[in-house]
């Protein structure tokens, strides 16, 4: 039994395009936590609630999410509503170990173990819903949406039910969130003669939508998974009874539970608009309440339990949570909109629907490849017979195992491959199951094995559960194996439904002997992995290539061999950062020096073996590179984080798309810009940079775009050509474009929009081809949000491809380089040999570097030139303020003799150790150490070591 209040951390959007939707299903919630608080609560605690408006922002979800965690010390939280805030908080919820209760329709394709999502799933909504619309409405289908998750995942669910029904989709088109202008898609629709109009716009878009479309006086139904009573009764005018929709809910239900419901609502807030998905976050409270009930203290994983089996008589009708995927099992449903706005249902289920969802991923997955198609043409049994076969094949050398396996089980044993297919069946076959049956949903309907093998996780499937009549006096149990990430089939267990053996040991023990199986898989494949990798190290490669297992080196081809004899300590520099690398399979980039030699590395994991591909880079006119040379091998880095978004601005490199380039002042955006340039197809033609703060308001029109002769009143100078018509062909940069005045960003959007520029004083626009990089410091979200000073469909235009570069702090690793880099320059500038000493890095490495690589280099020049003639840059020539910002304690608190004598003992023993591993060759250790040979003289007399010959 609880002994303490319940906190819930409300996450809904109160103001932003989505709050005509949001702000209904946080009163319905709120109307469930007053009813059960005024019952008593939870064994006599309340229910304290805690909101945050998140306004459908991905960040600010997961600062509120945050938030209402760590301060509000919340046991559960309930909401997010857009499909993209949910996710971005996932995990949070597990860093966090804390539950969200989703109370929103979407678009399927997910299972989390720290989720419940209470809303309809795409087959409970559309599987239905498609079939009745091409039966009554029509079949030509003009798709619309807002251009966010959910209505993009939603269409594509879409296009295979039209399809399967016999329909066509003749149009499709999606705008940003909040976008109210929808001319061109009626154009369209009309122009396409579309039967119907299918939406999965949101919120204020919706509700413009429909009123623009009634004004332009195109009378089609339109149909939508999406558009509920809280968005008609906010609309002015609508077409009546020709709006259609389809939800597990409608207002209009007739049961005592739904009257009461809407009774209760309409008297505590005044209004009798209800939605589904206000009805699915009312249900959500009590689904909790009655899982509260069952459990005795809070802890996250006894709350996940008993609210996997939470049910609730609800204003629909019976809803429960499915154990298996943390999804409701709900009516289906569809509605007409009548004269009073409200829905009159024209068709609903029989019974809760299961929900699926993977529906996409089942959805005539397997039947396409093994089955009839929609048309019933006869199924071609050789195919099915030749893959059966070819499967069993694979399979054969571990039937042995599998078959001593199947003796510790009651009931029979069942293997399946990747698509389904029954392979083998060991115990008496008492379902009378055939081999090469194929055990989908489409074809078997709900069972354990299909879930199983969807969903990737352990499911249970009980007598009545079974969509499949011969199956009721069943219990079906599937098991994936995974290898690699893959699913590579399924074990699975009939049991009579009558067995009262308990259900969990046994799938406790088929787990357990899965792990085995699926080990000695792993085991097998190896050997076979070995015979490519020697098939594809023998042929020519650019690449040193090695093989690492378990820190020693097997194999390594020309390259790679010729690598080691140059730096017979490069294994031991990459074995020190494997560690760090995952336990999947995964891919790290790394670049290293080694001497006066760098190489880029990439780094694969694959159980206990390392593949590392190598490749030099050509760094010996790093020196001075013009900005036209520049290119991403010039660019200083080996943080993952860090070459992550070198990867990224690689691809985007060779591609033609807008670029938004984000970071903090100091951060080297410039030098990406640079670099994605010389990397594209357009490197021979311009690239023009571009300062948006520093061009005066009044002047930055004629610079971006220039003049005509004549185009000033009294000016004696002629036509200036303009920026972007100079950089035609190329690249245009607009540095800190968050600083450009709004009735320029018009003027930008037009240039993006009809590739053209308008000179002022011209009579005609000019076309124009540039590719746009832009740059910012600022958080162009919140500028578009909460200061109306960016236009968000500017900023859709330019983010295309988003590059985040990461502040120098979150760097450490890359700041030894960098130095490395500055110092090389001014070293080769001034003909010396500066370098830091080991107590002034230190510091370097402490200190946060708020001004970034720009901060950087100020303080290394200036080091560098403070210390005079001195040979090692020491602690005491550093900015003051840095060393007691730095947590490394400076260079007063530290015996420089007894520093210095260590320093040399260190360099005197690697001295030794490369000359003895070389035979005393000095070209080979000067190339080593990176360091000429007069200067190795100079330090084997210092440190008196003799030539051997």
């Amino acid at each position: 039994m609880l002994k303490e209040s319940i906190r819930i951390g409300f996450l809904f959007s109160l103001s932003g395009s989505t709050a005509v939707t949001e702000r209904g299903q946080y009163q319905a919630a709120q109307l469930a936590i007053k009813q059960i608080n005024k019952q008593g609560g939870v064994y006599g605690y309340p229910i304290l609630s805690f909101v945050e408006d998140i306004v459908s922002d991905p960040l600010r979800t997961i600062e509120k999410a945050k938030k209402l965690i760590e301060q509000d010390k919340v046991h559960i939280l309930i909401g997010t509503y857009t499909s993209a805030c949910r996710k971005a908080i996932l995990p949070l919820l597990e860093k966090q170990n804390v539950l969200l209760i989703y109370p929103t329709l979407y678009e399927g394709n997910e299972q989390n173990g720290w989720v419940f999502y209470s809303g309809a799933l795409p087959n409970q909504q559309l599987q239905f819903f498609v079939p009745w619309i091409t039966k009554n409405l029509g079949r030509d289908f003009y798709l619309v949406g807002s251009d966010y998750i959910f209505p993009k995942k939603t269409n594509q669910h879409m296009h295979k039910l039209v399809d399967v029904n016999s329909g066509k989709i003749v149009g499709e088109s999606y705008r940003p969130l909040g976008n109210k202008n929808f001319e061109q898609i009626f154009i369209d629709i009309e122009h396409l003669q579309a039967d119907l109009i299918f939406s999965t716009l949101v919120g204020d878009s919706a509700i413009a939508f429909y009123e623009q479309l009634y004004q332009f006086g195109l009378n089609i139904p339109i149909c939508s998974p999406i558009t509920a009573e809280t968005e008609i009764h906010a609309m002015k005018s609508i077409t009546a009874n020709n709006l259609y929709a389809s939800f597990p809910y409608f207002k209009s239900i007739e049961s005592e539970e739904n009257r009461s419901f809407v009774r209760a609502y309409e008297k505590e807030y005044g209004s009798n608009v209800i939605s589904s998905v206000m009805e699915n976050s009312y249900n959500s409270i009590y689904l909790l309440y009655h899982a509260l009930l069952k459990i005795n203290q809070l802890h996250t994983d006894e709350l996940r339990e008993a609210l996997a089996y939470s049910t609730f008589e609800a204003p629909q009708g019976f809803i429960s949570f499915d154990h298996n995927n943390h999804h409701l099992w709900q009516q289906s449903r569809i509605g007409q909109v009548n004269d009073q706005r409200d829905f009159d249902i024209v068709w609903e289920s029989e019974k809760p629907i299961a929900p699926l969802p993977f529906f996409s991923s089942m959805f005539k997955a397997h039947r396409q490849k093994y089955t009839n198609h929609i048309n019933s043409q006869q199924m071609d049994i050789s195919i099915v017979n030749k893959q059966l076969n070819t499967d069993k094949e694979e399979w054969k050398e571990y039937l042995p195992f599998i078959e001593k396996m199947a003796k510790l089980f009651p009931g029979d044993l069942l293997l399946f491959n990747n698509e389904g297919m029954l392979l083998k069946q060991f115990g008496t076959n008492e379902l009378n199951t055939n081999i090469g049956s194929v055990w989908v949903f489409d074809e078997k309907g709900r069972n354990g094995f299909a879930e199983a093998l969807i969903s990737k996780h352990a499911c249970i499937v009980e007598g009545h559960e079974h969509d499949d009549q011969t199956l009721h006096n069943y219990i079906t149990i599937g098991v994936p194996m995974i290898l690699e990430k893959n699913c590579i089939g399924v074990l699975g267990v009939v049991l009579g439904a009558s067995n009262q053996i308990h259900l969990d040991a046994i799938v406790t023990l088929l787990e357990l002997h899965r792990d085995l199986l699926v080990q000695l898989i792993s085991e097998k494949k190896k050997i076979s992995l070995f015979h490519d990798v020697i098939k594809q190290t023998m042929n020519h490669h650019e690449e040193g290539f090695l093989v690492l297992f378990r820190n020693e080196k097997i194999f390594g081809n020309d390259q790679a061999e010729r690598l080691l004899n140059d730096v017979p300590f490069f294994i031991d520099a990459i074995l020190r950062h494997l560690e760090e690398m995952n336990h999947t399979l995964s891919e790290n980039h790394l670049r290293k020096r080694f001497g006066n030699k760098s190489f880029e590395i990439r780094l694969r994991k694959w159980n206990d073996f390392y593949f590392v591909y190598v490749k030099g880079l050509d760094t010996s006119k790093n020196i001075h590179i013009e900005k036209d040379q520049l290119s991403f091998q010039h660019i200083i880095g080996m943080e993952k984080g860090f070459l992550e978004t070198v990867h990224i601005a690689k691809t985007a490199a060779v591609t033609d798309a807008n670029v938004l380039i984000i970071g903090e002042s100091g951060t080297g955006k410039e030098l990406f810009a640079n670099a994605i340039h010389n990397e594209s197809a357009r490197c021979k033609k311009p690239f023009i940079a571009i300062n948006c703060g520093a061009i005066p308001k009044e002047l930055i029109h004629s610079e971006l775009f220039g003049y005509v002769d004549g185009a000033f009143t009294g000016s004696k100078k002629g036509g200036k050509k303009g920026l972007f018509a100079e950089a035609n062909g190329g690249t245009i940069f607009l540095d800190e474009i968050g600083e450009m005045p709004l009735d320029l960003q018009v003027n930008l959007l037009r240039v993006l929009q009809e590739r053209e520029i308008n000179p002022i004083g011209a009579s005609k626009p000019i076309p124009i081809d540039v590719r746009i990089i832009a740059a910012t410091n600022k958080n162009l979200r919140d500028e578009i949000a909460y200061n109306g000073s960016f236009r968000s469909d500017l900023y859709y235009r330019l983010n295309v491809f988003q590059i985040e570069l990461l502040p120098l702090r979150q760097r450490q690793a890359d700041i030894p380089e960098l130095v490395f880099h500055v110092l090389k320059k001014l070293n080769h500038k001034n003909n010396t040999n500066k370098r830091f000493s080991q107590q002034a890095m230190n510091i370097l490495l402490q200190y946060h570097w708020p001004g970034n690589i720009r901060e950087l280099n100020n303080v290394v020049e200036r080091s560098y030139y403070l210390s005079g003639f001195q040979a090692n840059i020491e602690a005491d020539y550093i900015d003051a303020y840095i060393r007691e910002q730095s947590e490394y304690p400076s260079a007063s608190y530290v015996k420089e003799e007894s520093t210095k004598i260590d320093v040399e003992s260190v360099e005197k023993e690697q001295l030794l150790m490369h000359l003895n591993n070389t035979g005393y060759n000095i070209s080979k250790v000067s190339r080593i150490l990176g360091i000429s040979r007069t200067t190795l003289y100079k330090k084997m007399r210092l440190y008196h070591i003799n030539i051997k010959r």
